[in-house]
């Protein structure tokens, strides 16, 4: 009896052991698959005077469906260290639920026409994209 009470142990163990295991692999695979994606986008304005049309032309991306979240700056005046770069004029932060999210907005016409309509103010452009952990 002490055998068939031992395996019977064992087997079931085993199934729950299986089943969570499973299970934590599909919660780790949805994860790595659903992570959220932020957007960081430097612009270095030909004429600094015109960094006020840029935010402008920068707000129209708000109106994107798959935006979540949108932040958007200009350098800080926080202390001056070697490792902080202060050369840009407008900064963009962006959020969406996911990389579907991300590429639909590179595609959306109010993005085409961002790009279309403002690119002229900048000389140069640094993105960053991120998956967040």
């Amino acid at each position: 009896m002490t055998n068939k009470s031992s395996r019977r142990k064992f087997i079931s163990t085993a199934v729950i052991l299986t089943a969570g295991s499973s299970t934590m692999a599909e919660t780790l695979s949805m994860k790595t698959k659903n992570n959220k994606i932020a957007h960081q986008v430097y612009f270095w304005l030909n004429n600094p005077e015109d960094r006020q049309k840029l935010i402008a032309g920068v707000k129209t991306l708000e109106k994107i469906k798959s935006v979540r979240q949108i932040h958007i700056g200009i350098v800080a005046a926080t202390e001056k260290r070697t490792v902080i770069d202060i050369s840009y004029g407008v900064s963009l932060l962006v959020f969406f639920d996911d990389l579907a999210g991300e590429l639909s907005y590179q595609t959306d016409p109010i993005h085409l026409d961002f790009v279309k309509n403002y690119s002229s103010l900048w000389n140069k452009v640094v993105i960053y994209d991120s998956e967040m952990v």
